[in-house]
């Protein structure tokens, strides 16, 4: 049940509060008062700021990704949320929906041995997520994410990434996977295409298996974020991604 709702901004605050049916908090303080769990919706920068304060209050954290811009602010996400011992999930909304859970379960156990995925979205400089932080942080915080996650739900961890290209526009990147598997990723928050390109294809010994996460995403997330049982270890898991988009901007 959603208890409040608040917002740096006043007058943002009070509208969400109009739309939801719920009171407006004046305060951050006041909206962990009347919570159990915080869902955030804010930029990653005062995500990591605000989760740590919620954490600390007891207070069990829907997070956005990426947790953090760099890996320090990452690092006292879950060591607050670790010492407090609450729950947390991270919004990856590709891993909620029935058709990515089923074709992952597939690809393993095809038992791969390389993949490709190519993720090419104009987002950055149209649409509703065309704000500042995508523009200056770019494509590996924002796509990177959602593109380390599926490649390792297929071939495992990365242990190495190697890559070119502008980190706040267009990259192409190799990862080198624990166990031997490579893989070659293409990101883009500035594409020209009509309609954003999210595919991923892994291939090994018994063939070729193919994935459109944009067909895909007809199937809404949120039932499923209410049904399954979130992972306490969610905010390590975020804490690995940023750590790679953080070592790839920093070149």
């Amino acid at each position: 049940m959603l208890t409040g709702v608040w917002s740096p901004g006043l007058v943002h605050s009070r509208e969400l509060s109009d739309k939801h049916g719920v009171p407006p908090c004046d305060s951050f303080d006041a909206l962990l008062a009347r919570s159990e769990a915080v869902a955030f919706a804010v930029p990653p920068g005062a995500q990591a700021e605000l989760a740590v304060r919620a954490a600390a209050a007891g207070r069990h954290l829907m997070l956005d990704k990426p947790l953090a811009f760099d890996v320090p602010a990452a690092e006292r996400v879950v060591a607050a949320a670790e010492a407090a011992g609450v729950v947390t999930q991270l919004m990856l909304t590709h891993r909620y929906r029935v058709a990515t859970r089923e074709w992952l379960a597939r690809a393993r156990d095809s038992r791969p041995e390389r993949a490709r995925l190519a993720f090419l979205s104009g987002a950055f400089v149209r649409g509703p997520y065309a704000n500042a932080w995508r523009r200056e942080h770019g494509v590996l915080h924002d796509l990177g994410p959602h593109a380390f996650d599926l490649l390792e739900g297929v071939l495992g961890p990365i242990v190495a990434i190697h890559g070119s290209g502008d980190p706040r526009r267009t990259v192409t990147l190799t990862c080198e996977h624990e166990g031997g598997a490579t893989s070659e990723v293409s990101l883009s928050g500035v594409s020209e295409l009509p309609q954003t390109v999210f595919t991923l294809e892994c291939s090994g010994p018994s063939g070729t298996l193919a994935f459109d996460a944009v067909a895909a995403s007809a199937e809404s997330p949120w039932a499923a974020v209410r049904r399954r049982s979130p992972a306490r270890c969610a905010v390590a898991s975020a804490r690995r991604t940023t750590r790679r988009a953080d070592s790839r901007c920093r070149g």
